[in-house]
């Protein structure tokens, strides 16, 4: 549909506040640092992890499928403009939603953990699915 244009958008992340680990299936991410400072960090697996600080000006890149996280960790919010490579939906999933989707004995399996310990997790939601690609959401209904 629009694969050669950009999506752009702001977040204001509050003083130290923090948006969540999640990852784009469908677009490389940019953000410019309009004000304020904060933290980012990659995941890129559990035993590769790396952050660094921002500050008023910094660029960050994360390419398609990386799994990152921004923080701010002053006094001030954290306001950044972010581009998306598409111009379609941005698909997202947050790991919340990975956790609120996954049944409890996959996720003990997963994580080497009894079952009643993800028990408390609250289950998938429809609200949760504003962002998730249409297989997701299958996913996650059905479980």
């Amino acid at each position: 549909m629009h694969e050669n244009a950009l999506t752009l958008a702001t977040i204001r992340i509050y003083s130290n506040g923090l948006r969540q680990p999640h990852f784009h299936f469908n677009a490389n991410e940019m953000g410019y640092v309009i004000s304020g400072c904060g933290k980012v960090g990659i995941i890129v697996s559990s035993k590769i992890t790396t952050d660094f600080d921002i500050g008023t000006g910094d660029v960050v890149f994360f390419p398609i499928g990386t799994q990152h996280y921004i923080k701010s960790t002053c006094d001030e919010d954290l306001l950044m403009i972010l581009a998306f490579s598409t111009g379609n939906q941005l698909q997202t999933l947050d790991m919340d939603d990975y956790f609120h989707a996954t049944a409890d004995h996959i996720l003990a399996q997963l994580f080497f953990k009894k079952q009643e310990e993800f028990k408390k997790i609250p289950k998938f939601s429809e609200d949760q699915a504003i962002n998730l690609p249409q297989q997701l959401i299958l996913v996650a209904k059905n479980n």
